[in-house]
């Protein structure tokens, strides 16, 4: 019969009579006075050496993987007239691992002298713990009960009841009485077959309806048919763990005979097993022919026919349980009902159960054995509540047996699992007793490889002298290789078999593309005087063969010299094709200004692996290099209180360093040339770009004014300062060189200043203002920070004197300081909104008079700058309400994209802060644009993140 081939595996497990032992199947030579007793349990699981069940080797009957399988188990030794001691041993279930062979489980006990009778039960756990076992019939007089609220129910696949009985017939036919004798002078241990048997049966239920069967009735024909529910009848209530080996029982009682009558189908309530097929094939000469259907299925199954008036199957496979009755009335037997044409006519048709040994009488009562099989195929041909005549196959149903001596050799491993990669092995130690030409090893997981034929995907080596396996990925397999057979991860099947014995090990593997580079983000302090600090070196490791570096480089020899603004560096490495390796990366000139190298390397032959490479280059610790940047400043200065529209049209992506005085990144806003060109600011201004730096003992009072003792230094002269230097290695940057022990030019001769002339430039007492240097007399204006009457910013205390500053008067805090480069990235703002279109935006910012009182308004209403503020229609949502995606294109520091402008919803009829002000992430990119979503709902004004649908 076809069914899911399966793979015998075996585990050994030592018991004590108190404990088990770590390793499963140690043979220890038996003390004087005890003696040993090893039990043997056929073991069916599905793997990857997998096994025809129609193999001569391994003959299951009719039994799939799922049936045989082993949850738990319970032995039960008993002791005949008084000679021995009483035993109940829980065994652990079998894994695979600890194998005696590819078939069998191995379990050795330490039992006292004696005679017993030895019983195995399988899948009884909560039988037995209700039952107090001390004596053999105690065990017969356990009933396995069916009704819903007995134990263990009725059977179901995955963990059906099984029992070994002692067996009372020999090898040569004649009958015995089941006992094993153990006696302390034994140097082997006596064994039991302990061949597991179904204590239920299985029935594979086959319903045809083909309109095209001659016979068929017009109206049933016409109209079709749907099963709808399927019955037991006169099914056993209960039956005993044992079976007397009687199949009828001539004295049932009332309760039995009535029986019990649970649903197994219903198709209303989509309970029970049972599913519709539409294409199939048909050997009546397999009805008694082991391991072979009558109906072979293809395809997948469904729950209802497409179409109830064309051909279908409907196959069900119900496991029921055993029946021997006085009087074939008594029989049990399937009700099925049906529905014609989707109708409530209610058609039935009866189904007995069970067969005679001769069919063709008339007075042997039919009996429903356990471990018996029995396909049915019916044919629905006609209305009506009818006997159905079907055709039954009735066969074996049960596990592969033992029917062969078992030699003892041992056979111990420290473990049954291991690890391995494509640069990592694993050890297993063994011991056994068997002489090291018998010691094999072998994988019964292969590959298919791309250049034909396949090969085991783990290699053992074996150290004789040491007793260590090492495990190992098969070096003649590729990555491509298991990348080609869907199989980067697994768990491979490997054995290792000393003498008759062969246990079977889980060795997982991992063999993904990897491509580690270690560090990728690099900084170099360039200082000609020391110049060992002038290199770093990069570890790489790859399962991919090697590393490759861009195109037309040469990293051998010499290396390969890589310019980028002012700063040059040399990359060298002169092994490329080794799986660890490194390169050096080396400082070659002075950068004048920080400047980031980036670049990438490759996995050999395969450019979907990569790495990207930062390689940042400071120049040498000295002077304070200041440097500064303004960001969503596109409103230039209408006058000194108010500012014109915000220039979306005019807003330009990021752009990284091209060797051109012009860049996208220079236009910032700050030049205020009324009325030019916006395309001329893609170059630097350096005369509108200052920084003032001075410091001051004594406060300035909210109204901007200061007391007359207040004392100023100056280093870059009176307001606004200095004009900066524009950053051509870091387009869009301004930076000021100041020497980190420079003193103060002149001061206000007041306060302090009065006696003391000079002061030093010093980390948090020196302060530091940026602006454009427009509108001086007033002091207030809208392209500065810090902004008018606000403190200046504390000069920085890093340790390599570089510090970044970025301006956003969007943000709040409108700037913020870091001792790296901030990464500049263009965010579309994409929002969403119900119902309600936005229509603008503002923010307000700053200080727009001398009282200090009001703020600059930055604004705009123009929501139809395509790609850059623009309002479309998304969609509907699932209440027909219509949404609007809106656009917003912002600059900001990469990974802070909270803002404080405000939208305005549909007019003037909600103003809202953008995602209430929240760090929203972005979940995707749009071009080289960070997207960052968020929903309004205009109804609750509330905000969430993400899109609506």
């Amino acid at each position: 019969m076809k069914r899911l081939a399966d793979i015998l595996l075996s585990v050994a497990a030592l018991l004590l009579l108190a404990a088990c032992t770590d390793d499963a199947d140690v043979y220890n030579t038996p003390a004087p006075s005890e003696g040993n007793l090893c039990v043997y349990v056929p073991v069916t699981r599905e793997g990857d050496e997998v096994t025809s069940s129609l193999d001569p080797s391994n003959p299951t009957y009719n039994a799939s993987v799922e049936e045989c399988n082993i949850n738990d188990l319970h032995l039960y030794a008993f002791p005949v007239d008084g000679n021995g001691t009483f035993l109940s041993q829980e065994l652990p279930s079998p894994e695979a691992s600890n194998m005696l062979n590819e078939k069998v489980a191995s379990y050795k006990l330490q039992i006292k002298p004696g005679t017993y009778r030895v019983y195995v039960v399988a899948n009884m756990n909560d039988v037995l713990d209700v039952n107090n076992i001390t004596t053999e019939d105690d065990l017969k007089k356990v009933v396995l009960g069916y009704t819903p609220v007995s134990k263990p129910g009725m059977p179901v696949a995955n963990n059906i009841p099984m029992i070994y009985e002692p067996d009372t017939k020999a090898a040569d036919g004649t009958t015995v009485d089941g006992t094993i004798t153990i006696k302390n002078t034994d140097t082997t241990p006596q064994t039991v077959m302990a061949n597991l048997r179904f204590t239920c049966v299985k029935v594979c239920l086959n319903l045809i309806y083909n309109p095209e069967d001659a016979d068929m009735d017009a109206a049933l024909k016409s109209n079709g048919l749907q099963i709808t529910d399927i019955m037991g009848k006169q099914l056993s209530p209960q039956t005993s763990l044992l079976w007397d080996g009687k199949f009828t029982n001539p004295n049932v009682s009332d309760d039995y005979a009535k029986g019990i009558e649970p649903t197994l189908y219903d198709a209303v309530a989509s309970t029970g097993n049972g599913s519709y097929y539409t294409s199939w094939t048909e050997t009546p000469a397999n009805a008694n022919v082991n391991n072979e259907d009558i109906i072979t299925v293809a395809g997948e199954g469904v729950a209802k026919p497409a179409d109830s008036k064309k051909k279908w199957l409907f196959r069900a496979t119900y496991y029921l349980p055993e029946r021997y009755v006085a009087k074939a009335s008594q029989q049990s037997a399937l009700k099925v009902g049906g529905a014609v044409g989707g109708s409530a006519i209610a058609n039935s048709y009866n189904i007995n159960l069970g067969h005679r040994k001769d069919e063709t009488s008339t007075t042997e009562v039919p009996t429903f054995p356990r471990g018996t099989y029995y396909e049915i195929v019916g044919r629905i041909k006609s209305l009506g509540n009818i006997d159905l005549d079907c055709v039954v196959g009735v066969e074996p149903w049960q596990m592969a047996t033992i029917d062969v001596d078992l030699n003892h050799t041992t056979l111990w491993v420290s473990s049954t699992k291991a690890e391995v990669g494509s640069q990592k092995v694993a050890f297993i130690d063994y011991l056994t007793n068997v002489t090291n030409g018998d010691i094999k090893f072998g994988c019964d997981t292969e590959i298919e490889k791309i250049s034909a034929g396949k090969s085991p995907v783990i290699v053992a080596t074996n150290d004789i002298a040491t007793h260590r396996i090492r495990f190992s990925i098969n070096p003649e397999l590729s990555v491509a290789d298991f990348t080609a057979a869907n199989a980067l991860t697994g768990t491979a099947k490997v054995w290792i078999k000393a003498g008759n014995i062969k246990k079977y090990l889980d060795v997982s593997y991992d063999v993904t593309p990897y491509f580690k580079v270690d560090p990728v983000d690099i900084v170099i302090q360039y200082d000609a005087e020391n110049s060992p600090e002038l290199t770093k070196v990069v570890k790489f490791t790859t399962n991919l063969g090697g590393i490759q570096f861009p195109d037309g480089w040469t990293v051998s020899g010499e290396g390969q010299n890589v310019e980028y603004a002012q700063s040059k560096i040399n990359i060298k490495c002169d092994k490329t094709n080794v799986a660890d390796g490194t390169f050096t990366i080396t400082a070659v000139t002075n950068p004048v200004t920080t400047t980031t190298h980036v670049f990438t390397v490759k996995a050999i032959g395969d450019n979907n692996v990569e790495q990207q490479i930062r390689v940042t280059v400071r120049p040498p610790v000295g002077p304070y290099h200041i440097y500064m940047r303004a960001i969503n400043d596109l409103a230039w200065t209408k006058d000194a209180s108010n500012l014109d529209e915000f220039q979306h049209s005019n807003m330009l992506d990021e752009e990284a360093y091209n060797n051109s005085k012009e860049n996208n990144n220079w236009r910032d806003g700050w030049w205020v040339q009324g009325g030019a060109d916006w395309s001329k600011d893609r170059s630097s201004h350096v005369d509108y770009h200052k920084v003032y730096i001075y410091t001051q003992i004594g406060e300035t009072k909210a109204d901007g004014t200061k007391d007359e003792n207040v004392a100023e230094w100056y280093f870059t002269g009176g307001w606004p300062g200095h004009s900066m230097k524009a950053d051509n290695n870091n387009p869009g940057w301004y930076y000021y060189s100041i020497a980190h022990n420079a003193m103060s030019g002149s001061n206000n001769n007041k306060g302090q200043a009065q006696t003391t002339a000079e002061k030093m430039i010093k980390p948090g007492q020196t302060l530091l203002i940026f602006s454009n240097g427009t509108y001086l007399s007033t002091g207030f204006q809208p392209h500065r920070f810090t902004h008018h009457n606000d403190p200046g910013i504390t000069l920085f205390n890093y340790e390599d004197r570089e510090g970044w500053y970025l301006y956003d008067p969007l943000s709040d805090p409108y700037y913020r300081v870091y001792d790296e480069k901030p990464t500049v990235v263009d965010v579309e703002y994409t929002i969403y909104t119900k119902n309600k279109k936005i229509t603008a935006w503002y923010s307000k910012f700053g200080v727009n008079n001398g009282a200090g009182d009001s703020k600059f308004t930055m604004w705009c209403n123009n929501n139809n700058v395509p790609n850059e503020f623009e309002c479309k229609e998304y969609g509907q949502d699932s209440n027909g309400k219509t949404w609007y995606k809106t656009i917003l294109h912002l600059k900001a520091p990469l990974g802070e994209y909270d803002k404080i402008l405000k939208v305005k919803v549909n007019g003037d009829e909600i103003h809202t802060t953008l995602f209430d002000g929240d760090n929203y992430p972005s979940t995707k990119m749009h071009g080289k644009r960070y997207v960052v979503e968020g929903s309004f709902d205009t109804d609750t004004k509330t905000w969430k993140k993400g899109s609506p649908f």
